[in-house]
């Protein structure tokens, strides 16, 4: 089988340096925005189901991840629209980041919907998810804390194994602190240090 290249016009050639060289120079510019919300929005749902467990309303914890979606969902897209119209040039490494999130979106509907039918706790194969998620991340962003989160993601998915399943959302939470919360502030803190 023959591999064809593609030729590239001088424009296409031109934003493929120019993206090369941004990336190098700037790195791919995140706030923290995304890791910010849902951070706090697992934090405050792991907190939730476990003290409705803890209450005896154990039946009630799905609530909690209902809320989640229903607040952070709206909130993501609002974000990245008013991102889009400000952001109107391409840019390949942002599109690379975006569909490492959306393959982590699938596969996250896809794994809560097979723990639930297997009846097990999902927890752990979220922050395995969330870690591999969040590890590319780091890697396209260049940026070790979110690399470091990702290590602490699998270490609580290891640590879940030793726990009984109402404690996993404890474990979740606290991963999440330091995974996400974390690393997202310090983004965040970066990005309004270059704009000043």
């Amino acid at each position: 089988m023959e591999h064809e290249e593609k030729i590239l016009n001088p424009q296409e050639s031109l934003r493929v340096i120019r993206e090369t060289i941004d990336l190098a120079k700037n790195k791919l510019r995140d706030n923290g925005f995304h890791f910010l919300l849902w951070g706090w929005l697992v934090v405050c749902a792991s907190l939730l189901d476990y003290y409705l467990t803890k209450m005896g309303i154990g039946g009630t914890t799905h609530v909690a991840w209902m809320i989640m979606p229903a607040i952070g969902v709206p909130a993501a897209l609002i974000y990245e629209w008013r991102r889009g119209k400000r952001d109107t040039q391409p840019n390949i490494l942002r599109d690379w980041y975006g569909y490492i999130w959306l393959g982590f979106g699938i596969s996250l509907i896809i794994t809560i919907l097979l723990s639930i039918r297997a009846q097990i706790s999902p927890v752990p194969f979220i922050l395995i998810l969330v870690g591999f998620a969040t590890f590319m991340s780091g890697i396209l962003l260049r940026f070790t804390p979110l690399i470091v989160g990702a290590i602490t993601m699998w270490a609580g998915a290891v640590v879940c194994m030793l726990l009984s399943p109402d404690e996993h959302v404890l474990v979740q939470g606290f991963a999440t602190v330091l995974g996400y919360l974390v690393p997202g502030y310090w983004l965040n803190h970066q990005s309004r240090n270059r704009h000043v």
